[in-house]
């Protein structure tokens, strides 16, 4: 019976180490940074966003189709029939032939084209970086919702989806700013009219 006793106390012990103690918050301490209120970001139906899925990948196979290589530094987003063109391709030929690839596909409603030139050597700098987009996500307060799509190539941040009003397009677009390593942010949010 002692020798249970001991073993619980020990255990308890050894539980009670092992939990980090909070250390106490002066009131010279710095304020947390406030949390953002998520935004209400307009969702699309599984059946459009279903649809939307097949014209970004019917685009980015015609894409590769064409020159895997030449095009290997784009990446394609489509929110309700908007294609989204990002990155980079070697020449304004190849700008043009992917807008009007895009253009092409049943279900495009309208082609916004952000794709700029750059050498060879540099397209590979233009793949999205998924811990920037987490990064900006989080600090949107939008992160696991599907009503904004976040890139982020070459430190820029694009935005593309919906939101409640122009006000809040707005505010995405300052806030995605504020993001260590972002450089400017192209925001392509319809605000409710």
């Amino acid at each position: 019976m002692i020798k249970r006793l001991a073993v619980l106390l020990m255990a308890g012990l050894a539980v009670a180490a092992c939990q980090s103690a909070e250390p106490a918050q002066s009131s010279a301490a710095a304020p947390e940074e406030p949390v953002r209120p998520v935004l209400s970001a307009l969702e699309r139906s599984r059946q459009d966003a279903n649809r939307d899925d097949v014209i970004a990948s019917i685009l980015t196979r015609k894409l590769r189709e064409l020159d895997a290589s030449a095009y290997r530094g784009v990446t394609v987003e489509v929110w309700s029939g908007r294609v989204l063109l990002m990155g980079a391709v070697i020449k304004p030929d190849q700008r043009r032939r992917a807008e009007q690839n895009a253009a092409g596909i049943s279900g495009v409603t309208r082609v916004i084209n952000e794709l700029i030139l750059a050498e060879d050597r540099a397209l590979d700098l233009f793949i999205p970086d998924q811990a920037k987009e987490g990064a900006v996500r989080r600090h949107l307060g939008v992160d696991g919702k599907g009503g904004l799509i976040v890139r982020v190539v070459n430190n820029v941040a694009f935005l593309l989806g919906g939101v409640a009003d122009r006000a809040q397009a707005e505010s995405l677009r300052a806030d995605a700013g504020e993001v260590d390593g972002i450089k400017w942010v192209v925001a392509h949010v319809d605000g409710g009219t």
